[in-house]
């Protein structure tokens, strides 16, 4: 389900190579959709694979949006070039959508199918989410949407280099690294450093350098005295005022203080000279200059058995403390977060520690008999880490029992760590918490401005179901 990437230089979202077409809610256009889809990913460097692939789910997507949008206006179609993927956004009206098909945990009966109860229309988004590598639902006015469907270009893994480094001294900063140094830096982090603790694209270090090419990262090396790769920090927007941060990750244990200092002070400079508020991580490296950011709690993580490859063996398996740190960047006027009463006292502790300015405003769950029959919730799963992200989209009547579902459907696969991340400026996003409680979900970090407001973190407890 959806990934979230930040446009930045040196291309940025609208120097993005794109095709708009306006279609009426008729299926008489499903050819020229899903022509369009196919042509354009293939433009935009999807391998004939991949192109099918969003073609499919341009169909099934437009197919279902002609028996479910309004009429009064177009169906407005976007495929645009993402660098390392192309997309397809469909903006639409419609005064109540139903899209439980792209849930991670969904499924539809065949046996009992009816057409003409739609059933046919839920087959085709359950094909569409499975054969997309991200599906999002966004709303942008009362009964305005966007959905969204990506699909990754292919790119070769590579064996990470474990070899020890020896490097000389001076260091210095290269602010823009070229590709080929970026593949090696990555390769290399890849090789010294857990997968809990860096971005999956370091495995495929040529998505890595065009994420970074094309914005979706931003990224320093340190170099050596010799021009070799010392270090590496990379960073990306989070919401609309925050940005996180991956790192640094040190290449040669005798300048790992040095290099880390320089990494960090390069990142900070840079990013102070952005608009955002705050600077923060999931996933800081132990080579964080102590003592220059703050502690924004933790979360236990199990990890992938890949993780004993690179030194976390059995102990893994019980878990390991993983800190999250945050610095400000400049002042925090404050902020009104939306929340149910239950996650008061956590919040309250979390903000006074914290010294956050946070009105409180109390969320109720909404009336079960105004809700819509059922919700919808984006999965983004990495194998690598063992590690997936839940973020409610849609509210509904099943909210609990979806939830429930996708725990089940996650540890299925083999994936242990589970998390939820709950937008607080959203309401009904800050209802959840009775929900959370009883599909086995508590609070455990509060990330400022990673959403469009603060986001909650809560993490599934083990051995509950």
């Amino acid at each position: 389900m959806p990934a979230n990437v930040s446009p930045a230089s040196p291309l940025s979202a609208s120097a993005r190579p794109q095709l708009v077409l306006e279609l009426q809610a008729d299926t008489a256009y499903l050819p020229v959709a899903a022509a369009a889809a196919e042509n354009a990913a293939q433009v935009y460097g999807l391998d004939r694979g991949g192109a099918l692939r969003l073609a499919l789910a341009v169909e099934e997507f437009f197919a279902y949006l002609c028996r479910h949008a309004g009429r009064e206006e177009p169906i407005r179609l976007t495929l645009a070039h993402g660098g390392t993927f192309a997309s397809a956004d469909f903006r639409f009206r419609a005064g109540e959508v139903s899209l439980r098909a792209l849930n991670f945990a969904a499924s539809v009966d065949l046996s009992s199918m009816d057409a003409d109860n739609g059933d046919e229309a839920e087959l085709g988004l359950l094909v569409a989410g499975r054969t997309t590598d991200r599906c999002g639902l966004t709303r942008s006015g009362p009964d305005v949407f966007h959905l969204n469907a990506e699909v990754d270009r292919e790119y070769p893994e590579a064996e990470p280099i474990s070899t020890p480094q020896h490097l000389a001294a001076p260091l210095r900063l290269e602010p823009q690294p070229a590709a080929g140094a970026l593949r090696h830096a990555a390769l290399l982090a890849a090789g010294r450093y857990p997968a809990r603790l860096r971005p999956s694209s370091f495995s495929r270090p040529e998505r890595f350098a065009d994420m970074v090419a094309w914005g979706q990262y931003q990224a320093l090396l340190a170099l050596d005295a010799a021009g070799r790769p010392a270090g590496l920090i990379c960073w990306r927007a989070s919401g609309r005022r925050a940005v996180v941060f991956s790192g640094p990750y040190c290449f040669d244990p005798a300048l790992a203080v040095e290099t880390a200092r320089l990494l960090t002070e390069g990142f900070l400079s840079r990013v102070a000279r952005t608009e955002a508020l705050c600077a923060f991580s999931e996933r800081p490296t132990a080579d964080l200059p102590r003592g220059w950011f703050e502690n924004l709690g933790s979360l236990t993580l199990h990890g992938a058995p890949a993780d004993a490859e690179n030194g976390e063996g059995p102990e893994q398996s019980e878990g390991v403390d993983q800190p999250a740190y945050y610095r400000h960047l400049r002042e925090d006027a404050g902020a009104a977060i939306w929340a149910h009463p239950d996650l008061f006292p956590f919040l309250r502790r979390e903000y006074d520690r914290l010294a956050f300015s946070r009105d409180l405003l109390p969320a109720e769950p909404t009336d079960h008999t105004r809700l819509a029959a059922h919700s919808l919730l984006a999965t983004s799963l990495d194998r690598l880490r063992g590690l997936a992200v839940l973020r409610p989209l849609l509210d509904g009547q099943d909210f609990a029992a979806n939830l429930r579902a996708h725990v089940e459907a996650i540890q299925a696969q083999g994936v242990g760590d589970i998390l939820l991340h709950l937008d607080l400026s959203e309401p009904w996003q800050g209802a959840q918490a009775p929900a959370l409680a009883a599909c086995g979900f508590a609070p455990r970090l509060v990330l400022p401005h990673a959403g469009a407001s603060d986001i909650l973190v809560c993490q599934h407890v083990p051995g509950h179901s």
